[in-house]
Order: structure tokens, then sequence, then C-alpha cells
């Protein structure tokens, strides 16, 4: 029977590590010293009574000195236990053989079964139930007679065959009461856990439907009013005409990334990434450039590197990272020229969007009124949001003005395990 991990992977792996380490302490002390004081005292008479693992037909059993063998198996059994979650099999069968060892070498007395108790419920917790029956077997049939196969006393009577029977069953019942309730706390907690998944679903929902209620009806209608101006307005000016169609492929390509925000939302309108509906990443940054360049806006890409190794959240968050700055070049400075630099290195994604005076000079005096003047680009949420999207995948994200009077935003986003998502 395989083992439910699901039970035992928690976030609080390393306190629990501790707490099974702290768990050993105990039933090393019982099993250590208490049959350390066992073994001073006689442990049994003659008339057969006494202790069950004492309890003999014609003499009792007197006290006995431990030698080193015999405190070997003590510890021994004993050290191996803080292994026994990653190796419940293999500390179950040390535990065994180094009980089994101490009553040939010594005799059946006092709690020298305390490790072997332990390793016994933690193999049944968890799941190995064959191992158990074979161990729980071997321990009923060697231990009560071990003092018979040495030649130290005659078989043992029924009570002691029975009190040994019941150790083990009672070990085995308690264990599995315990594994009950710890399952059913774990199904508890999934149970809560598969209920806000489903209102966090809902809220998604809701939010697909007011996104799609505020936003695509009016970008629908900004797209066909544009489109008409474009078909009835021939005489209008060539800048005009321009500036029409590229808020008409504007809009559109915001429809189209706008569906599939709302097919992410919903989770019904195919798998992400599909020809329909396309996730926007690092390839769509050339489309990019050429719509800002379309609007009126000088935009250079420079790109090094392979962006196709780039995938999943990085690869996202890295074109709306760009598309934000280049968006922000376009609002604030549409007279400013911006420069694109994408690097793709071994494991880290470095984006540079810097935007300066389109006069190379820098000598203009009106251009430094009209960046006086301007509203600063920390005020809005463009930039706290990249820099969430940066932060989201293990990234930072530094953005402030130039010297010559125009602004960067240079953002380095790791690439592998650290960036996937």
């Amino acid at each position: 029977m395989t083992t439910d991990t699901a039970l035992f992977d928690r976030p609080w792996a390393g306190r629990r590590r501790f707490a099974r380490v702290g768990r050993v302490l105990p039933v090393a002390l019982v099993q250590i010293v208490g049959t350390l004081v066992a073994s001073r005292f006689s442990g049994g008479f003659a008339d057969g009574t006494g202790p069950p693992w004492a309890r003999h037909v014609d003499a009792g059993v007197g006290a006995v000195a431990l030698g080193p063998l015999a405190v070997a198996l003590l510890v021994a059994g004993v050290v191996v236990l803080p292994f026994r979650w990653r190796w419940p099999v293999a500390v179950l069968a040390v535990t065994l053989g180094t009980t089994i060892g101490f009553a040939l070498v010594v005799s059946p007395r006092g709690p020298f079964v305390a490790a072997l108790t332990m390793a016994l419920a933690n193999a049944w917790f968890r799941g190995h139930r064959i191992p158990v029956y074979v161990a729980a077997g071997i321990a009923q049939v060697l231990l009560p007679t071990a003092d018979t196969l040495m030649g130290r006393a005659p078989f043992p009577t029924v009570t002691t065959m029975t009190l040994s029977l019941a150790w083990l069953t009672a070990t085995i019942a308690i264990t599995e009461l315990v594994r009950v309730r710890v399952a059913r706390a774990a199904d508890a907690r999934n149970a809560r856990a598969a209920a806000e998944r489903q209102r966090a679903d809902d809220e998604r929902v809701r939010i697909a439907r007011e996104l799609h209620d505020s936003v695509a009806h009016s970008m629908s209608l900004i797209n066909l009013q544009a489109g008409v101006a474009l078909h009835l307005g021939a005489a209008l000016p060539e800048q005009t005409r321009d500036s029409l169609t590229s808020i008409r492929d504007t809009s559109r390509q915001a429809l189209v990334e706008l569906r599939t925000i709302l097919g992410v939302l919903r989770a019904v309108d195919g798998p992400t990434g599909s020809e329909r509906n396309p996730t926007p990443g690092l390839d769509r940054i050339p489309d990019l450039v050429a719509r800002a360049s379309d609007a009126g806006v000088d935009v250079r890409l420079d790109v090094h590197g392979d962006v196709g190794v780039v995938g999943g959240v990085v690869d996202r968050n890295a074109f709306r990272i760009v598309q934000e700055s280049v968006t922000n070049v376009m609002k604030h400075a549409p007279e400013h020229s911006a420069v694109v630099l994408v690097d793709v290195g071994a494991d880290l994604l470095e984006i540079s969007v810097t935007d300066a005076p389109a006069t190379a000079s820098g000598t203009a005096t009106e251009p430094a009124l009209r960046r006086t003047s301007a509203p600063s680009r920390e005020h809005g949420n463009g930039i706290t949001g990249m820099r969430e999207r940066a932060a989201a995948v293990g990234g930072s994200l530094d953005a402030g003005p130039t010297a010559d009077g125009g602004w960067r935003v240079v953002a380095r986003l790791p690439i592998g395990e650290a960036g996937t998502g």
C-alpha cells in the first residue's frame, strides 16, 4: 500500500522534522533508563509469579548486569528512530533486530520494546501494512520465547504470550485510530481549500463580467467608430487618417487581448496561448513597436539573445512591462524618441525602455519647460503595476528620469525555475 504523502507535506516541514526528532527523546528515556532500572531487580519468584516477562514455571529471573553489547543494542534501537519518516521499513527492520538481539543476549525484561513500538506505529501510519504484519509476527514468536531459545527458562506461559499479542494489537489499533483522525483532518482542510478556490473562481467570473461590461463594449464602439470615420472620411488629411487607423488597429488588438484575459478569468475560452486567443509575449514586441511607430512615436527595438527561451509568467510580464513603458512614452512624451532593449542572458532577462527628447543636442529651451509642467509618471499606477509584475517572478524594476530630461525603465527578470509559474 502506498503512502499518502499529502498528509505529511506541509509548509511547516522544518518545525515538524524537529518535532519528530523530539518525540524520540521520551522513547529513548523509557527504553534505556527503564530497562537499566528493570535489570537491577529480581524479575520473578520461584512460584512463577512476577512480571510477565519473567514469569516462568520453575524459577524467577534475578537481576542481571547489562554488558556493552546489551547497552549498544538498546541505544542502537533508539538512534535510528529519527530516520523513521524517510525510511520507515528500514528503521522497523533495525529496531526489530536490536530488540530481538537484546532479548536473546540478556532477557526479555523492562520496556526494551519502546523503540520497536514507535517503529511499528510509524510504519503502520505511513501505510506499510505488510512489513508491520511480518515484524509483528516475528516479534510475537521470538520475544516471549527468547529465554526458552537461549536455555534460560522453560516455554513461556499462555499469559506471557497473550500479553505480548495484546501489546502488538494495541499498538496497531491505536495507530490506526490516529491515522484515521489525521486523514479526516486532512480531508477537512482540503474541503476548506476547495471552497476557497471556488469562491476565488466565482470572484474571477464576477471580475470578468465587470471587465466586459465596462471595457469591452467601449473598446468595440471605439473600433467601430474609427472604422466608420475612415470609410466616410476620404477627404480627411493624411495625418488624421493615420491617427484613425492607429486607433482602429490598437482598439482591435486591445479587444483580442481583452478576450484572452476574459478567457483566463472565466476559464471557458480554451487553453491560454491558443491560436484564437494568443498570449502576449516577447515575440509580440515588434508588433507593439510597429503600432507605436504608426502612432507617431519614434521607437527603436534592439533584441539580444533568443526570446524563445523565455516562457511562462516571465514572458507575459516582460511584454506587459514593455507595453506599459511604451504607452507611457506615447502618453507623456509623444515628441520623444524611445529605445527598447531586450537582452536575454543565460539566467536573466534584462529589459530597458528609454525615452529621450527628439532633439539630440538637447539645447532647445521649450522642452525643458514642457517637461517641468508635465505630470509625473510616478503619480499613476503604471510604475507600481510594472514593479508588481517584476516582483511576481522574483525580479526587480527601476524607473526614473535621465540626465537629459527623459525617462528610463529597467527590469531584470530571472529565467528558469525562479521565474516560472
